[in-house]
C-alpha cells in the first residue's frame, strides 16, 4: 500500500554490497600503492578505507584504521586531516568523551603549525561540544570567532550555526556584547532575514517587545526540541532565557506592579507572580514581591560588596584548607 517502504527496502538491500565492492578496491589500492608506490599512497589509500567503513557504521574498525593512517602521516596537515575525520564521526556518535579527547589531541598539533581552515573548523567543532556540555557562553564565543570564515559544511549548515550562535549568545551574553557581536554583524545579518523567526526571537528580546518574544519563543522551543545538540538541555535553555529576560525587564523598574509586567509579556498576573517568586527563591532575582500591594521591588546589587563577600568567603575556604594541611603535617 506504501510504495515509499518498498523503496527504502531495495535502497537498503543495495547499500551493503556497495559499501563492499568499494571496500574491495580499496584493499587492492592500499596493496598496489605498498607494492609500487610510495609512503604517502599508502597512507592516503588507508585513509579511504577508514572512511568507507565509518559510512558503514563499522566504528570500531573505522578508529582502528583511521589510528593506522594516523601513524603512517607525515606533517601536522595530514594528521590534521584524520583527527578531523575522527571528530566528525565522535560529533555524529555525540560520544563526549571521544569529542573531547579528540579536540584536545587536534589542538595540541594546531599549536605546531596547522592552517587557518583547520583551525577555524576545530573551532565550530568545539563549539558544538560546549553546546553539548551545557557551556553556552564559551559556545557563543567560538561560534562567533568561526563566522566571518565558515568552513564545516561536513558537520553543519551555516543557517544553523547562526542559530546556535544566536542562541547561545542571548542565553549568556550581555546586552552591550549582543549589539556589538551578534546584531551588528554583518555575516549573521545576510543569513537571519531568512531565519524570521530566529530574526523575531532576538529582535523582540533586544527590542524589549515582551509580548511578541514570549509568543516567538514558542517556535523556537519546537526547534530546540526537534535538534540534537540543543535538545537534552531544552529545559535549562528555556528556564535561563526566561531569567535573562525578567533580569532585562526588572533592570528599567525600581518597582513594578505584577499586573503591568504580566501586561508587557502577554501573560496572567499570576503567572508572572509564580515565575518571579521562583527565581527568589532560589536567588537567582534579587527583587522582592510584596504581596499586599502587588509589587515587585527591585533590589539592585552592590557588586563591591559582592565582590567583597566573595573575597571574604574564599580567603575562609584557604585559610580552613591551610590550617587542615598544618595539622597533617604536625601529625
Amino acid at each position: 500500500k506504501n510504495p515509499n517502504k518498498f523503496e527504502s527496502f531495495f535502497v537498503e538491500m543495495n547499500i551493503e554490497p556497495n559499501f563492499q565492492e568499494e571496500l574491495k578496491k580499496i584493499e587492492e589500492k592500499i596493496q598496489d600503492a605498498e607494492e609500487n608506490l610510495g609512503d604517502v599512497e599508502v597512507r592516503d589509500a588507508i585513509f579511504e578505507k577508514a572512511s568507507i567503513l565509518r559510512k558503514m557504521n563499522k566504528i570500531e574498525e573505522a578508529v582502528e584504521v583511521f589510528e593506522l593512517a594516523l601513524k603512517r602521516s607525515v606533517g601536522i596537515s595530514k594528521k590534521l586531516e584524520v583527527r578531523v575525520a575522527m571528530l566528525q564521526m565522535y560529533l555524529e556518535l555525540l560520544d563526549l568523551d571521544k569529542i573531547k579527547l579528540t579536540i584536545d589531541q587536534s589542538k595540541k598539533l594546531l599549536e605546531e603549525g596547522g592552517d587557518w581552515e583547520r583551525k577555524n573548523k576545530i573551532k565550530v567543532y568545539e563549539g558544538l561540544y560546549y553546546v553539548m556540555i551545557r557551556k553556552f557562553r564559551e559556545a557563543a564565543n567560538l561560534f562567533l570567532d568561526a563566522i566571518p570564515t565558515f568552513n564545516s559544511p561536513e558537520v553543519i549548515s551555516f543557517n544553523d550555526l547562526v542559530f546556535y550562535t544566536v542562541l547561545t549568545s542571548m542565553v549568556s551574553l550581555d546586552r552591550a556584547e549582543i549589539r556589538k557581536r551578534v546584531i551588528h554583524s554583518p555575516d549573521i545579518l545576510t543569513v537571519i532575514k531568512d531565519l524570521p523567526e530566529l530574526k523575531t526571537f532576538l529582535d523582540s528580546f533586544y527590542r524589549c517587545q515582551y509580548q511578541s518574544f514570549f509568543v516567538t519563543f514558542l517556535s523556537i522551543i519546537d526547534k530546540i526540541n526537534a535538534d540534537a545538540y540543543l535538545s537534552p538541555h531544552k529545559k535549562y535553555f528555556v528556564r535561563e532565557m526566561r531569567l535573562v529576560v525578567y533580569q532585562q525587564f526588572l533592570e528599567s523598574y525600581k518597582t513594578v506592579t505584577l499586573e503591568n509586567m504580566a501586561k508587557a509579556f502577554g501573560v496572567s498576573s499570576s503567572f508572572i507572580d509564580s515565575e518571579i517568586s521562583a527565581f527568589i527563591a532560589s536567588r537567582r532575582l534579587n527583587c522582592k514581591i510584596d504581596k499586599i500591594s502587588g509589587l515587585i521591588e527591585s533590589q539592585k546589587s552592590d557588586k563591591r560588596n559582592n565582590l567583597y563577600q566573595n573575597a571574604v568567603k574564599k580567603g575562609d575556604s584557604l585559610l580552613n584548607k591551610l590550617q587542615k594541611l598544618a595539622r597533617i603535617a604536625d601529625v
